[in-house]
């Protein structure tokens, strides 16, 4: 009889502890989200990010001049690259990007005529305007984390180690999506911006626990593909006014997204920060 009871009693006292965890799961959770955007709003996490799309912006058109001028050199193998590209764009599920990609190509048709100190003008700004863009992301997050500002020195370092780190990142796996199978392109896609935005997060605090880094990549590459989604969208609607609505509209979606991107990195670095306060 008593056996008996004893087996009830923790059979009861399971059954109840199950809800329990559950609700104190639910209550942290609660409590890291608060804490994230109190440490979002406290390292002023959307001017972070504003400052980010701003060099971001800087960057993008002489990439787009370089990277035309110098595909163009290699004939009939970069059509073959920018059929693949928009392939590829096409089974990401990016239809409207890739649409924009072969207008861009074709707005962007006599710059191969270009001389070559032109393209290496625009391939130097390029690289300039990511480096800032990389050290200004590295101080956005230190700031969100509530880390203390680093020397003008080590944040220029941090953007240069940050554009050597991205480079293998982005550009392997785009090889693998566009040369093996196209159909890998969102997977391959999304894991390497989790790499990517991961690496941001350790640059900018080597010192804090690794797992935590990757928590704030994985928000950032979440929201990065969500807001990316939203931005084609936007230029899919565009694509059938007139030019004018197309360019100023495509305009300010370009920069809307970047800036929203931009976000997403210190969402990232909040919800890595809230983790390491707890």
């Amino acid at each position: 009889m008593g056996t008996n009871q004893s087996v009830d009693t923790d059979a009861v006292s399971a059954t109840s502890t199950a809800p329990r965890g559950t609700a104190r799961q639910l209550s942290r959770s609660l409590m890291v989200a608060k804490q994230a955007l109190s440490c979002w709003r406290t390292g002023e996490g959307g001017t972070g990010a504003a400052e980010i799309a701003f060099w971001s912006a800087v960057s993008l058109f002489p990439a787009a001049v370089a990277a035309a001028s110098i595909a163009s050199t290699v004939g009939a193998v970069s059509d073959r690259i920018a059929d693949r590209f928009n392939e590829w764009l096409a089974d990401a599920g990016q239809t409207a990007l890739s649409d924009v990609d072969t207008t861009i190509g074709e707005e962007f048709a006599e710059v191969v005529s270009a001389p070559p100190a032109a393209t290496s003008i625009a391939a130097v700004v390029a690289v300039w305007g990511t480096m800032r863009a990389g050290a200004a992301a590295c101080r956005a997050v230190r700031r969100v984390r509530g880390a203390p500002r680093r020397s003008w020195l080590l944040e220029r370092f941090a953007g240069l180690w940050l554009l050597v780190g991205i480079l293998p990142l982005a550009a392997g796996p785009a090889a693998i999506a566009v040369w093996v199978d196209a159909r890998l392109a969102p997977v391959v896609g999304f894991v390497s911006a989790v790499g990517i935005f991961s690496l941001v997060q350790v640059i900018a605090c080597p010192l804090l626990r690794w797992r935590n880094h990757l928590i704030g990549g994985l928000v950032s590459a979440v929201w990065f593909a969500v807001v990316s989604a939203i931005a084609a969208l936007a230029v899919n609607y565009t694509l059938g006014s007139t030019a004018v609505t197309v360019a100023t509209a495509g305009t300010l979606a370009t920069l809307s997204w970047l800036w929203a991107a931009a976000c997403g990195v210190t969402a990232g670095a909040a919800i890595a920060g809230a983790i390491d306060q707890s």
